[in-house]
Protein backbone atom coordinates (compact mmCIF):
# COMPACT_ATOMS: atom_id res chain seq x y z
CA UNK A 1 0.00 0.00 0.00
CA UNK A 2 3.00 2.30 0.83
CA UNK A 3 4.44 1.83 -2.04
CA UNK A 4 0.95 2.70 -4.09
CA UNK A 5 0.87 5.91 -2.47
CA UNK A 6 4.79 6.58 -3.06
CA UNK A 7 4.24 5.80 -7.11
CA UNK A 8 0.90 7.98 -7.02
CA UNK A 9 2.51 10.66 -5.19
CA UNK A 10 5.83 11.03 -7.28
CA UNK A 11 3.50 10.60 -10.47
CA UNK A 12 1.65 13.72 -9.34
CA UNK A 13 4.76 15.77 -8.76
CA UNK A 14 6.01 14.46 -11.99
CA UNK A 15 2.68 15.80 -13.32
CA UNK A 16 2.91 19.01 -11.60
CA UNK A 17 6.30 19.55 -12.52
CA UNK A 18 5.67 19.39 -16.27
CA UNK A 19 2.73 21.80 -15.82
CA UNK A 20 4.66 24.38 -14.56
CA UNK A 21 6.99 23.96 -17.22
CA UNK A 22 4.53 23.50 -19.96
CA UNK A 23 3.20 27.26 -18.49
CA UNK A 24 6.43 29.21 -18.46
CA UNK A 25 7.28 27.67 -22.05
CA UNK A 26 4.08 29.11 -23.45
CA UNK A 27 5.11 31.86 -21.73
CA UNK A 28 2.41 32.43 -19.28
CA UNK A 29 4.16 34.54 -16.68
CA UNK A 30 4.38 37.49 -19.06
CA UNK A 31 0.76 37.25 -19.92
CA UNK A 32 -0.34 36.88 -16.46
CA UNK A 33 0.40 40.71 -15.53
CA UNK A 34 -1.85 41.89 -19.18
CA UNK A 35 -4.88 43.22 -18.13
CA UNK A 36 -8.14 42.76 -20.48
CA UNK A 37 -7.28 43.39 -24.23
CA UNK A 38 -7.28 41.66 -27.70
CA UNK A 39 -9.53 38.95 -28.75
CA UNK A 40 -13.15 39.44 -26.84
CA UNK A 41 -12.12 42.08 -24.84
CA UNK A 42 -15.80 43.09 -24.43
CA UNK A 43 -16.72 39.91 -22.73
CA UNK A 44 -13.32 39.60 -20.55
CA UNK A 45 -13.92 43.38 -19.23
CA UNK A 46 -17.66 42.44 -18.62
CA UNK A 47 -16.84 39.31 -16.57
CA UNK A 48 -14.27 41.47 -14.62
CA UNK A 49 -17.09 44.20 -14.15
CA UNK A 50 -19.22 41.92 -12.04
CA UNK A 51 -16.37 41.65 -9.66
CA UNK A 52 -16.25 45.16 -9.79
CA UNK A 53 -19.30 45.63 -9.17
CA UNK A 54 -19.06 43.69 -5.50
CA UNK A 55 -16.48 45.58 -4.32
CA UNK A 56 -18.22 48.88 -4.74
CA UNK A 57 -21.19 47.53 -2.94
CA UNK A 58 -19.77 46.12 -0.22
CA UNK A 59 -19.58 42.08 -1.66
CA UNK A 60 -23.09 41.07 -1.02
CA UNK A 61 -23.50 37.79 -2.90
CA UNK A 62 -26.81 38.04 -4.11
CA UNK A 63 -26.30 41.72 -4.97
CA UNK A 64 -24.82 41.48 -8.11
CA UNK A 65 -24.24 44.26 -11.56
CA UNK A 66 -22.01 46.01 -13.94
CA UNK A 67 -20.73 49.21 -14.28
CA UNK A 68 -22.65 49.94 -16.89
CA UNK A 69 -25.94 51.54 -15.71
CA UNK A 70 -27.89 51.88 -18.77
CA UNK A 71 -31.00 50.23 -17.00
CA UNK A 72 -30.01 52.62 -13.91
CA UNK A 73 -28.53 50.75 -11.15
CA UNK A 74 -26.07 47.86 -12.83
CA UNK A 75 -27.55 45.07 -11.19
CA UNK A 76 -27.37 41.85 -13.52
CA UNK A 77 -26.21 38.37 -13.49
CA UNK A 78 -24.88 35.88 -16.33
CA UNK A 79 -23.32 33.46 -15.02
CA UNK A 80 -22.97 31.98 -11.33
CA UNK A 81 -21.46 34.08 -9.59
CA UNK A 82 -19.53 31.71 -7.09
CA UNK A 83 -16.19 32.52 -8.65
CA UNK A 84 -16.76 36.65 -8.89
CA UNK A 85 -17.76 36.76 -5.19
CA UNK A 86 -14.48 34.38 -4.24
CA UNK A 87 -12.28 36.81 -6.36
CA UNK A 88 -13.61 39.98 -4.70
CA UNK A 89 -13.36 38.42 -1.12
CA UNK A 90 -9.57 38.19 -2.17
CA UNK A 91 -9.21 41.26 -3.47
CA UNK A 92 -10.20 43.10 -0.31
CA UNK A 93 -6.63 41.79 1.48
CA UNK A 94 -5.15 43.87 -1.39
CA UNK A 95 -4.44 41.87 -4.67
CA UNK A 96 -5.69 43.16 -7.61
CA UNK A 97 -8.96 41.42 -8.84
CA UNK A 98 -7.69 40.81 -12.73
CA UNK A 99 -4.25 38.69 -11.03
CA UNK A 100 -6.82 37.04 -8.79
CA UNK A 101 -9.43 35.82 -11.15
CA UNK A 102 -6.68 34.29 -13.21
CA UNK A 103 -4.97 32.44 -10.33
CA UNK A 104 -8.72 31.40 -9.69
CA UNK A 105 -8.68 29.92 -13.81
CA UNK A 106 -4.92 28.36 -13.12
CA UNK A 107 -5.84 26.37 -10.12
CA UNK A 108 -9.01 25.23 -11.45
CA UNK A 109 -6.54 24.30 -15.06
CA UNK A 110 -3.93 22.24 -12.91
CA UNK A 111 -6.50 20.27 -10.74
CA UNK A 112 -8.74 19.12 -13.97
CA UNK A 113 -6.09 18.45 -16.00
CA UNK A 114 -4.55 16.41 -12.71
CA UNK A 115 -8.38 14.56 -12.47
CA UNK A 116 -8.14 13.63 -16.34
CA UNK A 117 -4.04 12.97 -16.00
CA UNK A 118 -5.38 9.91 -13.05
CA UNK A 119 -8.23 8.66 -15.07
CA UNK A 120 -5.76 8.07 -18.06
CA UNK A 121 -3.34 6.51 -15.51
CA UNK A 122 -6.10 3.56 -15.00
CA UNK A 123 -6.16 3.23 -18.79
CA UNK A 124 -2.67 3.94 -19.97
CA UNK A 125 0.75 3.86 -19.29
CA UNK A 126 2.57 7.09 -17.42
CA UNK A 127 3.90 8.86 -20.69
CA UNK A 128 0.86 8.13 -22.97
CA UNK A 129 -1.05 9.63 -20.23
CA UNK A 130 0.87 12.33 -19.87
CA UNK A 131 1.20 13.18 -23.90
CA UNK A 132 -3.06 12.92 -24.00
CA UNK A 133 -4.05 15.63 -21.42
CA UNK A 134 -1.09 17.84 -22.78
CA UNK A 135 -2.75 16.98 -26.21
CA UNK A 136 -5.58 18.00 -25.45
CA UNK A 137 -4.83 21.55 -24.18
CA UNK A 138 -2.58 22.06 -26.64
CA UNK A 139 -5.54 24.23 -28.89
CA UNK A 140 -4.75 27.92 -29.15
CA UNK A 141 -8.30 28.71 -27.74
CA UNK A 142 -8.27 26.89 -24.43
CA UNK A 143 -5.28 27.92 -23.55
CA UNK A 144 -5.78 31.81 -24.28
CA UNK A 145 -8.91 31.39 -23.13
CA UNK A 146 -7.79 29.74 -19.45
CA UNK A 147 -6.26 33.33 -18.01
CA UNK A 148 -8.76 35.86 -20.15
CA UNK A 149 -11.82 35.54 -17.54
CA UNK A 150 -14.05 33.50 -20.38
CA UNK A 151 -16.10 31.35 -18.12
CA UNK A 152 -16.05 28.90 -20.78
CA UNK A 153 -13.00 27.66 -19.37
CA UNK A 154 -13.46 27.19 -16.06
CA UNK A 155 -16.76 25.53 -17.54
CA UNK A 156 -14.96 23.23 -19.34
CA UNK A 157 -12.35 22.10 -16.85
CA UNK A 158 -14.83 20.87 -14.60
CA UNK A 159 -17.32 18.98 -17.17
CA UNK A 160 -14.13 17.20 -17.85
CA UNK A 161 -13.86 15.97 -14.30
CA UNK A 162 -17.39 15.56 -14.38
CA UNK A 163 -17.07 13.01 -17.19
CA UNK A 164 -14.30 10.95 -15.84
CA UNK A 165 -15.63 11.14 -12.42
CA UNK A 166 -18.55 9.65 -14.16
CA UNK A 167 -16.86 6.99 -15.89
CA UNK A 168 -15.04 5.87 -12.75
CA UNK A 169 -18.57 5.76 -10.69
CA UNK A 170 -19.52 2.89 -13.96
CA UNK A 171 -16.07 1.28 -13.71
CA UNK A 172 -16.39 1.18 -9.82
CA UNK A 173 -19.78 1.95 -8.63
CA UNK A 174 -18.47 3.58 -5.55
CA UNK A 175 -21.25 6.37 -4.64
CA UNK A 176 -18.50 8.97 -4.01
CA UNK A 177 -17.79 9.05 -7.29
CA UNK A 178 -21.12 10.00 -8.37
CA UNK A 179 -21.49 12.55 -6.33
CA UNK A 180 -18.10 14.27 -6.84
CA UNK A 181 -19.29 13.92 -11.10
CA UNK A 182 -22.48 15.71 -10.02
CA UNK A 183 -21.01 18.13 -7.99
CA UNK A 184 -18.59 19.32 -10.88
CA UNK A 185 -21.53 19.34 -13.67
CA UNK A 186 -22.96 21.56 -11.01
CA UNK A 187 -20.16 24.23 -11.29
CA UNK A 188 -19.83 23.91 -14.94
CA UNK A 189 -23.54 24.17 -15.94
CA UNK A 190 -23.98 26.94 -13.03
CA UNK A 191 -21.29 28.82 -15.31
CA UNK A 192 -22.48 28.18 -18.84
CA UNK A 193 -25.59 26.06 -19.35
CA UNK A 194 -24.63 24.85 -22.55
CA UNK A 195 -21.85 22.59 -21.11
CA UNK A 196 -25.63 20.69 -19.87
CA UNK A 197 -24.80 18.26 -22.67
CA UNK A 198 -22.80 16.30 -20.95
CA UNK A 199 -24.57 15.31 -17.52
CA UNK A 200 -27.61 14.73 -19.67
CA UNK A 201 -25.72 12.14 -21.85
CA UNK A 202 -24.95 10.66 -18.30
CA UNK A 203 -27.93 10.07 -17.03
CA UNK A 204 -29.36 8.72 -20.52
CA UNK A 205 -25.93 6.47 -20.35
CA UNK A 206 -27.53 5.26 -17.09
CA UNK A 207 -30.70 4.04 -18.55
CA UNK A 208 -28.68 2.38 -20.71
CA UNK A 209 -26.51 0.80 -18.04
CA UNK A 210 -30.05 -0.25 -16.47
CA UNK A 211 -31.25 -1.73 -19.28
CA UNK A 212 -28.44 -4.24 -19.32
CA UNK A 213 -28.55 -4.60 -15.88
CA UNK A 214 -32.35 -5.44 -15.89
CA UNK A 215 -32.62 -2.84 -12.98
CA UNK A 216 -33.21 0.77 -11.84
CA UNK A 217 -30.67 2.69 -9.32
CA UNK A 218 -33.50 5.39 -8.29
CA UNK A 219 -30.91 7.06 -5.74
CA UNK A 220 -28.78 7.36 -8.86
CA UNK A 221 -32.19 8.80 -10.79
CA UNK A 222 -32.63 11.01 -7.40
CA UNK A 223 -29.81 12.71 -7.21
CA UNK A 224 -29.33 12.87 -11.37
CA UNK A 225 -32.96 14.72 -11.37
CA UNK A 226 -31.89 17.00 -7.76
CA UNK A 227 -28.84 18.52 -10.31
CA UNK A 228 -31.02 19.23 -13.09
CA UNK A 229 -33.69 20.73 -10.80
CA UNK A 230 -30.92 23.31 -9.75
CA UNK A 231 -29.76 23.99 -12.59
CA UNK A 232 -33.72 25.01 -13.80
CA UNK A 233 -34.09 26.45 -10.86
CA UNK A 234 -30.69 28.64 -11.44
CA UNK A 235 -31.48 29.48 -15.13
CA UNK A 236 -35.27 30.98 -14.18
CA UNK A 237 -33.51 33.37 -11.72
CA UNK A 238 -31.04 34.70 -13.75
CA UNK A 239 -34.34 35.27 -16.60
CA UNK A 240 -36.05 37.03 -13.44
CA UNK A 241 -33.45 38.77 -12.02
CA UNK A 242 -32.19 40.46 -15.21
CA UNK A 243 -35.99 41.12 -16.71
CA UNK A 244 -36.47 42.99 -13.28
CA UNK A 245 -33.95 44.81 -13.56
CA UNK A 246 -34.15 45.72 -17.20
CA UNK A 247 -30.78 44.22 -18.21
CA UNK A 248 -31.36 42.24 -21.39
CA UNK A 249 -27.73 42.71 -22.30
CA UNK A 250 -27.24 39.88 -20.67
CA UNK A 251 -30.24 37.16 -21.21
CA UNK A 252 -28.33 34.87 -23.80
CA UNK A 253 -30.45 33.91 -26.70
CA UNK A 254 -30.33 30.95 -29.23
CA UNK A 255 -29.33 31.54 -32.71
CA UNK A 256 -30.71 28.77 -34.82
CA UNK A 257 -29.19 27.68 -38.03
CA UNK A 258 -32.85 27.87 -39.31
CA UNK A 259 -32.41 31.86 -38.78
CA UNK A 260 -29.34 32.00 -40.89
CA UNK A 261 -29.40 33.89 -44.23
CA UNK A 262 -27.17 31.99 -47.08
CA UNK A 263 -24.45 34.44 -46.25
CA UNK A 264 -24.20 33.84 -42.60
CA UNK A 265 -24.76 30.36 -43.68
CA UNK A 266 -21.17 30.52 -45.54
CA UNK A 267 -19.60 32.78 -43.50
CA UNK A 268 -20.21 30.22 -40.32
CA UNK A 269 -18.85 27.30 -42.11
CA UNK A 270 -16.03 29.26 -44.13
CA UNK A 271 -14.82 30.12 -40.65
CA UNK A 272 -14.66 26.58 -39.28
CA UNK A 273 -13.26 25.56 -42.74
CA UNK A 274 -10.37 27.93 -42.99
CA UNK A 275 -10.00 29.09 -39.42
CA UNK A 276 -10.82 26.09 -36.76
CA UNK A 277 -8.93 23.84 -38.82
CA UNK A 278 -5.90 25.66 -38.67
CA UNK A 279 -6.16 28.53 -35.42
CA UNK A 280 -7.63 25.94 -32.80
CA UNK A 281 -5.31 23.21 -32.69
CA UNK A 282 -1.86 22.15 -34.37
CA UNK A 283 -3.44 20.81 -38.00
CA UNK A 284 -1.59 17.53 -37.54
CA UNK A 285 -3.38 17.24 -34.25
CA UNK A 286 -6.71 17.50 -36.04
CA UNK A 287 -5.32 14.46 -38.68
CA UNK A 288 -4.31 12.80 -35.98
CA UNK A 289 -7.75 12.36 -34.01
CA UNK A 290 -9.27 12.05 -37.27
CA UNK A 291 -7.02 8.84 -38.48
CA UNK A 292 -7.13 7.22 -34.89
CA UNK A 293 -10.80 7.00 -34.96
CA UNK A 294 -10.88 5.75 -38.55
CA UNK A 295 -8.12 3.00 -37.45
CA UNK A 296 -10.18 2.12 -33.97
CA UNK A 297 -12.82 0.67 -36.19
CA UNK A 298 -10.95 -2.17 -36.97
CA UNK A 299 -10.97 -2.92 -33.05
CA UNK A 300 -14.18 -2.49 -32.69
CA UNK A 301 -14.07 -5.61 -30.06
CA UNK A 302 -11.96 -3.41 -28.06
CA UNK A 303 -14.10 -0.40 -27.95
CA UNK A 304 -15.35 0.22 -24.36
CA UNK A 305 -19.46 -0.09 -24.78
CA UNK A 306 -20.55 2.18 -21.93
CA UNK A 307 -17.71 5.00 -23.59
CA UNK A 308 -19.23 4.05 -26.90
CA UNK A 309 -22.82 4.47 -26.18
CA UNK A 310 -21.69 8.02 -24.04
CA UNK A 311 -19.77 9.62 -27.81
CA UNK A 312 -23.33 8.30 -29.56
CA UNK A 313 -25.52 10.70 -27.12
CA UNK A 314 -22.97 13.26 -26.68
CA UNK A 315 -22.54 13.79 -30.90
CA UNK A 316 -26.25 13.77 -30.64
CA UNK A 317 -25.78 16.85 -28.19
CA UNK A 318 -23.31 18.63 -29.93
CA UNK A 319 -24.58 18.82 -33.08
CA UNK A 320 -27.98 20.36 -31.49
CA UNK A 321 -25.86 22.90 -30.15
CA UNK A 322 -24.15 23.64 -33.12
CA UNK A 323 -27.38 24.21 -34.60
CA UNK A 324 -29.32 25.94 -31.92
CA UNK A 325 -26.52 28.47 -31.54
CA UNK A 326 -25.04 28.48 -35.01
CA UNK A 327 -24.97 32.11 -35.91
CA UNK A 328 -22.08 32.87 -32.96
CA UNK A 329 -19.43 30.23 -34.40
CA UNK A 330 -18.97 33.24 -36.78
CA UNK A 331 -17.70 35.28 -34.15
CA UNK A 332 -16.99 33.43 -30.89
CA UNK A 333 -14.04 31.10 -30.90
CA UNK A 334 -14.70 29.99 -27.41
CA UNK A 335 -17.76 28.21 -28.33
CA UNK A 336 -15.72 25.92 -29.69
CA UNK A 337 -15.20 24.57 -25.60
CA UNK A 338 -18.57 22.82 -25.38
CA UNK A 339 -17.09 20.32 -27.93
CA UNK A 340 -14.00 19.20 -26.21
CA UNK A 341 -15.01 16.77 -24.05
CA UNK A 342 -16.82 14.65 -27.24
CA UNK A 343 -13.66 14.71 -28.38
CA UNK A 344 -11.66 13.79 -25.39
CA UNK A 345 -13.55 10.64 -25.03
CA UNK A 346 -13.96 9.62 -28.64
CA UNK A 347 -10.05 9.67 -29.03
CA UNK A 348 -9.92 8.40 -25.72
CA UNK A 349 -11.51 5.50 -26.19
CA UNK A 350 -10.10 5.10 -29.88
CA UNK A 351 -7.01 5.28 -29.07
CA UNK A 352 -7.06 2.59 -25.97
CA UNK A 353 -8.70 0.22 -28.46
CA UNK A 354 -5.56 0.32 -30.89
CA UNK A 355 -3.02 0.02 -27.93
CA UNK A 356 -4.71 -2.66 -26.41
CA UNK A 357 -4.64 -4.41 -30.03
CA UNK A 358 -1.25 -4.15 -31.08
CA UNK A 359 1.93 -5.56 -30.33
CA UNK A 360 4.19 -3.64 -27.87
CA UNK A 361 6.31 -2.67 -30.01
CA UNK A 362 3.87 -1.05 -32.42
CA UNK A 363 2.37 0.47 -29.21
CA UNK A 364 5.51 1.96 -28.43
CA UNK A 365 5.86 3.84 -31.53
CA UNK A 366 2.20 4.88 -31.77
CA UNK A 367 3.15 6.42 -28.27
CA UNK A 368 6.52 8.11 -29.38
CA UNK A 369 4.47 9.63 -32.78
CA UNK A 370 1.70 11.17 -30.54
CA UNK A 371 4.40 12.18 -28.15
CA UNK A 372 6.06 14.21 -31.04
CA UNK A 373 2.51 15.76 -32.37
CA UNK A 374 1.77 16.83 -28.59
CA UNK A 375 5.19 19.21 -28.55
CA UNK A 376 4.97 20.11 -32.05
CA UNK A 377 1.38 21.20 -30.82
CA UNK A 378 2.29 23.05 -27.93
CA UNK A 379 5.05 24.94 -29.90
CA UNK A 380 2.11 25.73 -32.65
CA UNK A 381 -0.17 27.19 -29.74
CA UNK A 382 3.01 29.08 -28.25
CA UNK A 383 2.88 30.71 -31.71
CA UNK A 384 -0.23 31.61 -31.97
CA UNK A 385 -1.08 33.05 -28.53
CA UNK A 386 1.86 35.13 -29.52
CA UNK A 387 0.43 35.90 -32.70
CA UNK A 388 -3.16 37.30 -29.97
CA UNK A 389 -1.32 39.57 -27.71
CA UNK A 390 0.97 41.13 -30.90
CA UNK A 391 -1.79 43.09 -31.90
CA UNK A 392 -3.12 43.20 -28.27
CA UNK A 393 -5.28 47.03 -29.27
CA UNK A 394 -7.96 46.57 -31.75
CA UNK A 395 -10.57 48.89 -32.50
CA UNK A 396 -13.54 47.63 -29.74
CA UNK A 397 -10.33 47.23 -27.29
CA UNK A 398 -8.13 50.46 -28.40
CA UNK A 399 -9.72 52.36 -24.78
CA UNK A 400 -7.22 49.77 -22.96
CA UNK A 401 -4.19 51.09 -24.23
CA UNK A 402 -5.71 54.82 -23.53
CA UNK A 403 -6.69 54.48 -19.94
CA UNK A 404 -4.31 51.60 -18.52
CA UNK A 405 -3.11 52.62 -14.83
CA UNK A 406 -5.68 55.74 -15.05
CA UNK A 407 -7.39 54.77 -12.02
CA UNK A 408 -4.88 56.37 -9.53
CA UNK A 409 -4.92 59.91 -11.95
CA UNK A 410 -8.53 59.80 -11.42
CA UNK A 411 -8.66 59.13 -7.75
CA UNK A 412 -5.53 61.65 -6.95
CA UNK A 413 -7.89 64.34 -8.23
CA UNK A 414 -10.28 63.52 -5.88
CA UNK A 415 -13.10 61.86 -8.00
CA UNK A 416 -15.29 59.71 -5.62
CA UNK A 417 -16.00 56.52 -6.04
CA UNK A 418 -19.58 56.81 -6.75
CA UNK A 419 -19.13 59.16 -9.64
CA UNK A 420 -20.75 58.50 -12.73
CA UNK A 421 -18.53 59.07 -15.53
CA UNK A 422 -19.74 59.18 -19.39
CA UNK A 423 -17.48 57.80 -21.83
CA UNK A 424 -17.56 58.61 -25.61
CA UNK A 425 -17.28 56.90 -27.81
CA UNK A 426 -16.56 53.21 -26.48
CA UNK A 427 -18.94 50.69 -28.18
CA UNK A 428 -17.99 48.02 -25.32
CA UNK A 429 -20.60 47.39 -22.22
CA UNK A 430 -17.74 47.55 -19.48
CA UNK A 431 -14.44 48.32 -21.68
CA UNK A 432 -13.72 51.69 -19.96
CA UNK A 433 -15.42 52.07 -17.24
CA UNK A 434 -13.30 48.73 -15.79
CA UNK A 435 -10.07 50.60 -16.09
CA UNK A 436 -11.51 53.83 -14.72
CA UNK A 437 -13.16 51.44 -11.63
CA UNK A 438 -16.67 53.93 -11.91
CA UNK A 439 -20.26 53.58 -12.77
CA UNK A 440 -20.96 55.20 -15.58
CA UNK A 441 -22.29 54.81 -18.96
CA UNK A 442 -21.23 54.06 -22.67
CA UNK A 443 -22.05 55.40 -25.94
CA UNK A 444 -20.44 54.34 -29.17
CA UNK A 445 -22.26 56.45 -31.57
CA UNK A 446 -22.50 60.40 -30.42
CA UNK A 447 -25.67 60.44 -33.00
CA UNK A 448 -27.27 58.40 -30.72
CA UNK A 449 -30.09 59.88 -28.38
CA UNK A 450 -28.80 58.19 -25.54
CA UNK A 451 -26.02 60.67 -25.71
CA UNK A 452 -28.24 63.42 -23.85
CA UNK A 453 -29.62 60.71 -21.58
CA UNK A 454 -26.73 59.53 -20.40
CA UNK A 455 -25.04 63.02 -20.32
CA UNK A 456 -28.00 64.43 -17.63
CA UNK A 457 -27.21 61.31 -15.41
CA UNK A 458 -23.57 61.52 -15.32
CA UNK A 459 -20.86 63.73 -13.02
CA UNK A 460 -18.26 63.76 -15.48
CA UNK A 461 -17.89 63.01 -18.88
CA UNK A 462 -14.30 61.24 -20.31
CA UNK A 463 -13.78 61.74 -24.40
CA UNK A 464 -11.59 59.42 -25.78
CA UNK A 465 -11.21 60.55 -29.55
CA UNK A 466 -9.86 63.90 -30.29
CA UNK A 467 -11.82 64.45 -33.70
CA UNK A 468 -14.94 64.75 -31.81
CA UNK A 469 -13.87 67.08 -29.03
CA UNK A 470 -14.87 70.36 -30.28
CA UNK A 471 -18.26 69.10 -31.08
CA UNK A 472 -18.79 67.21 -28.21
CA UNK A 473 -17.58 70.50 -26.19
CA UNK A 474 -19.87 72.97 -27.83
CA UNK A 475 -22.63 70.44 -27.75
CA UNK A 476 -22.52 70.57 -23.96
CA UNK A 477 -21.16 73.69 -23.44
CA UNK A 478 -17.94 72.09 -21.52
CA UNK A 479 -15.58 74.34 -20.19
CA UNK A 480 -11.60 73.18 -19.71
CA UNK A 481 -10.50 69.74 -18.73
CA UNK A 482 -10.02 68.67 -15.39
CA UNK A 483 -7.46 65.60 -16.35
CA UNK A 484 -5.85 65.17 -19.86
CA UNK A 485 -4.27 61.50 -20.01
CA UNK A 486 -2.92 60.04 -23.08
CA UNK A 487 -5.84 60.56 -25.94
CA UNK A 488 -8.48 61.23 -23.41
CA UNK A 489 -9.96 64.34 -21.61
CA UNK A 490 -12.22 64.31 -18.38
CA UNK A 491 -14.16 67.19 -17.81
CA UNK A 492 -16.50 67.89 -14.98
CA UNK A 493 -20.35 68.47 -15.79
CA UNK A 494 -21.90 68.86 -12.17
CA UNK A 495 -21.38 68.58 -8.95
CA UNK A 496 -20.86 64.95 -7.06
Amino acid sequence: MNKILKTSFNEVFIFFLIFILFLFFLDFQSFFFLKPRSFHFIRQTDTLSFVSYYLLNGVNFFDTGNLNLYNNTGKAVCEFPGLYYITALITHFGFESYKVLKIIHLVIFFFSSLILFKYLRQQFNLINSLTIVFLLFSSTVILYYSINYIPNFPALCFSICGVVCFFNFLENNIQKKLIKSLLFFLFACLLKITFAIYPITCFLLLFYRFFKQKKIDYKTVFLFSGLFIILIVWNLYVIHYNKINNSEYYLTNIKPIWNASSNEFNEVFSFILNYWTYKYYYPSTIHVFIITVFISLFFYKKINKFQFVFILISFIGVISYFVLFFKQFRDHDYYFMEFVPFFLITFITAYHAIIESVSTKIAITISIVLLVITVLSINYAKLNIQRRYDKPFEQVSYLAKELENIESKIDSIGIQKYAKILVIPDNTMNGSLYYLNRFGYTVGDTASQNLSIFYNKSDYILISDSSILQNIKLKFGLKESILKYRGVSLYKIKPC
